[in-house]
């Protein structure tokens, strides 16, 4: 099966947290909104880590089996409308997997291999009694919150799951294949054991992939696909002790998904050409944000989709999108009102119009009508998190200011576009101020605009706060842009005497209009 350019992931979960009631027929709506669209493979969520499932188990409990009371609204709903709709359709999973066949869209079946929701409800729907009789096997410190994720070096967790993938073939024989997803977490070993542990993981993915093709062979049909979600670099994988270059090799997998939690728009695809030489497809793994808090808007989305294209990826693979939905529930309706579809949302200057960015599903596996489309790139959003996010922003010492670099990508830029960059300086005063410069040419100063912010910015505007800070617009000729790799250098020009520490540029955004 060729791969598509567009893969969608959905967790499962995010339609049983729409409303206390949710029945076959908002189910239906739901899906429903798959059609017409680019969307050229489902990648259905169908366990939480092996400690739970969405579907009707044997091999563990399902989503919130015995919670008949329960002290949380939303837990309570999310148990109870997965066992509602058992009841209603037979089997919440089989019954998307149907459906998904009726849309002709070819499913997999997506475990999480080791999902640390439990860190924050030990005790909640999602942890299973397998988690919870084997607290010994966990990771613990210096993990922190992922210190719940289970160590893959025990061989009754990694027989756990494979017990989980051949139920899920035998209960489900229709779906496409199985998605291992490495990223929900990427953390299966004691702390600095990774590389030398990669290859017991290594040895898991073999008996998985036998797995598949012993059921493919027992049911006289063609290959179950086997495709795997990985850290956004070769590096960071082999680190997490994914040795994804030795599975290409010995044509285990069918494709993989790399990225990080949040969005990172300079996804490394060259390296993983390099490493894997073109034997599998590499999609860009795309979540809905690119910061705690602040959801992509159809622009953004835009982007980050071209840029993976321009850096040589097969495709984009759409993570947590239909989170987008959360922020719909933020909106007080009609108790009468169904779930779906869902009312629109949107923050003038914060959070786009959730509706529009929809539109998304219709436009992000077409690389080349992206190309005229107008996008934005966004960078330097976030403090870096081993394995899960991108790269920090860079700073400035005030004792010793040597100038910021920040690289950054961007592809295909048409002729006649518009390119203006916006970026802020944080922990500074009006006294501080700038040059820049596009791949070591100058930005005149004719073409620099900044607005001050003297109070920083705090919860009352934005989840993520900043200390004082000056916003600069730069508005940039398209013919200084290199397709690829840009460089734009920020030169501290004048010093507030007053004030020593450090200066941060963050939050860069480039807007490209046609």
């Amino acid at each position: 099966m060729t791969m598509p350019g567009l893969i969608l992931n959905d967790d499962a979960s995010n339609f049983l947290y729409a409303a206390d009631v949710v029945s076959r027929e908002d189910l239906d709506v739901y899906l429903a909104r798959l059609e017409g669209t680019q969307v050229g493979m489902v990648s259905w969520c169908v366990a939480f880590g092996g400690y739970v499932t969405y579907y009707e188990s044997e091999v563990t409990e399902p989503v919130g089996s015995g919670f008949v009371l329960h002290d949380d609204v939303k837990q309570a709903r999310f148990a109870h409308n997965r066992m509602a709709l058992a009841a209603e359709v037979g089997d919440y999973c089989g019954y998307v997997f149907e459906r998904l066949a009726e849309m002709g869209i070819p499913a997999l079946a997506s475990f999480r291999m080791n999902d640390a929701h439990m860190s924050s409800s030990p005790t909640g729907p999602v942890a299973g009694r397998f988690w919870m009789n084997h607290r010994e096997w966990c990771l613990g410190e210096p993990f922190g919150y992922y210190g719940s994720c289970l160590d893959y070096t025990q061989p009754p967790v990694r027989e756990y799951l494979r017990r989980l993938v051949l139920e899920v073939l035998g209960k489900f024989p229709q779906i496409a294949g199985v998605e291992l997803d490495a990223m929900r977490s990427p953390f299966f070993f004691p702390d600095g054991e990774g590389r030398a542990k990669a290859p017991i993981m290594t040895g898991f993915v073999r008996r998985i992939r036998r797995d598949l093709d012993e059921a493919a062979e027992r049911a006289g049909r063609e290959r179950y696909l086997l495709r795997m979600n990985v850290p956004r670099d070769p590096e960071l994988a082999l680190e997490s002790g994914l040795d994804v270059a030795t599975w290409a090799e010995e044509g285990l997998l069918d494709g993989i998904a790399a990225g990080c939690y949040n969005t990172d728009f300079q996804l490394p695809m060259e390296q993983w050409r390099d490493v894997l030489g073109g034997r599998i497809p590499v999609h860009a793994y795309v979540n809905c944000s690119h910061a705690m808090g602040e959801y992509l808007s159809l622009e953004s989305f835009r982007g980050a989709a071209a840029n993976a294209w321009g850096a040589g990826g097969d495709g984009v693979y759409l993570f947590n999108f239909p989170c987008l939905d959360e922020t719909s529930r933020l909106i007080p309706v009609p108790v009468e009102r169904p779930p779906y579809p869902t009312v629109d949302f949107e923050v003038p200057g914060r959070h786009a119009s959730v509706s529009r960015t929809r539109n998304a599903l219709g436009e992000l596996g077409d690389a080349e009508g992206l190309k005229a489309l107008d996008r934005d790139l966004l960078f330097y959003s976030e403090a870096h998190k081993f394995r899960h996010y991108a790269p920090g922003w860079p700073t400035i010492q005030r004792l010793d200011p040597a100038p910021a670099e920040l690289p950054w990508r961007c592809y295909d830029v048409a002729e006649g576009a518009s390119v203006r960059i916006e970026l802020k300086t944080v922990g500074v005063s009006t006294r501080d101020d700038f040059a820049f410069a596009l791949n070591e040419q100058a930005i005149d100063t004719s073409a620099v605009e900044r607005l001050h912010a003297p109070g920083g910015r705090d919860a009352r505007v934005h989840s993520i706060p900043l200390e004082p800070y000056s916003v600069y617009t730069l508005t940039v000729d398209p013919s200084l842009l290199r397709d690829g790799e840009n460089t734009l250098t920020v030169t501290l020009t004048d010093a507030d005497p007053l004030l020593l520490g450090e200066m941060a540029v963050r939050e860069m955004r480039v807007s490209v209009r046609h």
